[in-house]
This record gives C-alpha cells, sequence and structure tokens, in this order.
C-alpha cells in the first residue's frame, strides 16, 4: 500500500459503482455529490421514508482480510483492490451499453457488446456470486465441520484464499471457486433488456439463475437476469436456445416483463431490495406475494 494511503475498512460485497445505476445523484460534480437510493426491508416488508447513500450500505468491516496469529492483516485490501479492479473494467462495461441505450442507431445493432465486454460482466456476476459475507461465512462453517481442529481465524483465512481471486498469484487465482465457477457461463448468448421508466429494481444478492434440468449433463444454467441500471437488465442463455439475430442485442421489455424480473429479484434476495425511486404499489404488492 502507498505511503500515507488509508486502508479501507468499509469492504463493499455490492460495489457502490453498481449501486450508483439505481440511484439518483444528487449535487453533481461536486465535493459532495451523494448517489441516493431507496430500499425495502424484506424482514419488515417496509420502506423506509427517505433514501440513504450508496456508500452506508451493503459493506462489512475488513470482510476480505487475511490475518495472522497475532490478529494483523496480512497484505491489508490486495482482495479488496483486486475486486476494485474488475468492478473499474465492468462499470465501463455498463456505461458503454447505458450510453448505446440512447442511440436508436445500436437499438438495432446485434454487436453490443465485445468478447471482452462479455468476459468482464460474466467474471463480476460471479464475483457477486461468492464475495458476500453470507457466502464467506458458509464456507467457514462447512470447513470447522469437516476439520473441527481449525480455529476460525485458519478457516477464514482458508475459506478467502480458496473462494476469492487474490491478486498474489496467478497459478493459485486460476483454481479459486470464482474463477472455475466461470465455466458454468460459458457458451452463452446476451440480450440486454431495456424497460421505458426506472423501474428495474435490485437487490443484496442481484444475479438470478434459473439452474440447469436434472437430465441436462452440463453445468450451464438455463437462464441468468441480472439488473445494470434502473432501465437496464442483462440476460445470459444457453447460445443453442436462441436465434442468431437475437444473441448480443437490446429487446425492449414490456410492464410484464419488468414486473416478472421484480419478481425474480425479490425470490432471490436476501434482505434488501434497492431502486431509484420509492417502490410502487404494484411493485410492493409484487415482493410481498413473492415473499409470503
Amino acid at each position: 500500500m502507498p505511503k500515507g494511503e488509508k486502508p479501507t475498512e468499509d469492504e463493499h460485497f455490492i460495489p457502490r459503482a453498481y449501486l450508483r445505476g439505481f440511484s439518483e445523484i444528487k449535487n453533481a460534480n461536486r465535493k459532495n455529490e451523494k448517489a441516493l437510493i431507496w430500499q425495502f426491508n424484506l424482514k419488515s416488508m417496509q420502506q423506509p421514508p427517505v433514501s440513504v447513500d450508496v456508500e452506508d450500505i451493503c459493506y462489512k468491516k475488513h470482510l476480505y482480510e487475511i490475518k495472522s496469529d497475532d490478529g494483523s492483516f496480512v497484505a491489508q485490501n490486495t482482495i479488496e483492490k483486486t475486486f476494485g479492479k474488475i468492478e473499474s473494467q465492468t462499470n465501463k462495461v455498463i456505461q458503454s451499453i447505458k450510453h448505446k441505450s440512447h442511440n436508436t442507431n445500436c437499438l438495432n445493432c446485434s454487436t453490443i457488446l465485445s468478447e471482452d465486454d462479455k468476459a468482464y460482466l460474466v467474471i463480476f456476476i460471479n464475483c457477486l456470486l461468492y464475495r458476500d459475507p453470507e457466502t464467506i461465512e458458509y464456507g467457514i462453517k462447512v470447513l470447522q465441520e469437516s476439520n473441527p481442529e481449525i480455529n476460525t481465524r485458519e478457516a477464514r483465512n482458508f475459506t478467502l484464499f480458496n473462494l476469492l481471486p487474490l491478486g498474489l498469484n496467478k497459478e493459485w487465482d486460476k483454481n479459486t471457486i470464482i474463477r472455475t465457477a466461470l465455466n458454468n457461463l460459458s457458451g452463452m448468448a446476451f440480450q440486454i433488456g431495456i424497460a421505458e421508466d426506472d423501474l428495474i429494481i435490485t437487490s443484496d444478492r442481484p444475479v438470478v439463475i434459473w439452474p440447469p434440468k436434472k437430465e441436462e449433463l452440463y453445468n450451464r444454467p438455463r437462464a441468468v437476469a441480472f439488473p445494470l441500471t434502473s432501465r437496464l437488465v442483462l440476460y445470459l442463455f444457453p447460445i443453442e436456445s436462441v436465434d442468431p439475430i437475437a444473441r448480443n442485442c437490446f429487446i425492449k421489455q414490456t410492464k410484464e416483463q419488468v414486473n416478472d424480473l421484480c419478481r425474480y429479484i425479490s425470490a432471490y434476495a436476501r434482505d434488501w431490495i434497492y431502486s431509484r425511486n420509492p417502490l410502487t404499489d404494484e411493485q410492493i404488492a409484487i415482493i410481498k406475494e413473492v415473499r409470503r
């Protein structure tokens, strides 16, 4: 870490740059700029009366830190910075998609995403699937159940080493769960859905996956839905199931499709739904129906 640079303590498992796509920017181009987002609490089934800054949600202190025997951090912020590099590149891809979605010449284009764009999106999606506190804690629990002699610190370090890309050793990174999981999303067709209004929501677990059928021998899901912004959603399908003319293109989202996406996001979310605007009565009704 460069001399004088203060280490990050609040490590976000849902990136702030991603959440900004579902927020309203206040005081743009000023030092006190804020990206405000609305929350819906799935435990209380209530929407707090005010929006919050994306800085203040979806984080945990020292979430990705490896600890030595004396409790000090080893290579502090290394994992955090590795994720930061992935987030930065992915944000550029999302901003490019957003720009193209406003260009009428691109709406019928079948080359929205480059191969690099697709790769970054797939890597980003896989990171979101495995970097959250619940998944990390589950890994620790499973490891300690099978190895009772391992203490919590050792179990946590081992889980982080094998779950997340550390950016320390390329050969080790190739074998982390995130890296090997990339194969599950290989050979997929990409589509970008566009909604007319800012009605697409996201959550604290934003990736929706339809698992393969039991009789299918490969690991690819039947479909993946991932909200990109309050008006854009990424869909992935096995490439052989999508007509070539419908690959790598924009598709308009009907109100029914946006409501269906609301159902899927609500079903997958852990504790929180996030949206650019206060949820409508219709959206809240859908969420309550799904979570009942």
